[in-house]
């Protein structure tokens, strides 16, 4: 099961092997955008959710995260990459990205906002334990 620094720490190796600058790169004890990484053209801010928790003291820790809080986990992220279009920390090169674990959960949840998703531009990474999918 991986964790938001697992999914921030394959993300980052598949984007260091697909030509990627990594200007940031943060493990949930640090705030800020997960990822940032350009590649000459864009320059992408990237907010990670995992499908577990990361902090071993917690109840959660080793469990999947159940419906509703794989719902808050997206909503927050989709609504920080939101700030990010707004804003436009990098001008005309800022490009906003989500990196989710491939769940089923993530996946169903995420399907109901997919024409939302396109409108506003917004890359989708789908991280596995093996591979990064790309949407």
């Amino acid at each position: 099961m991986l964790n938001e620094n697992d999914i921030v720490e394959k993300l980052t190796e598949h984007l260091k092997n697909n030509g990627f600058e990594i200007i940031q790169s943060l493990d949930t004890k640090s705030k800020g955008v997960d990822i940032i990484a350009d590649n000459g053209k864009h320059r992408y801010f990237i907010e990670a959710k995992g499908e577990t928790s990361s902090k071993e003291h917690t109840a959660r820790y080793g469990k999947a995260f159940d419906s509703k809080q794989i719902f808050n986990h997206i909503a927050k992220a989709i609504f920080a990459s939101m700030k990010i279009i707004s804003s436009k920390p990098a001008g005309s090169k800022t490009k906003a990205a989500i990196a989710l674990p491939m769940t089923i959960g993530h996946k169903q949840e995420l399907e109901t906002v997919r024409i939302s998703i396109k409108q506003l531009g917004l890359k989708v990474f789908w991280v596995e334990q093996e591979k990064v999918t790309e949407e």
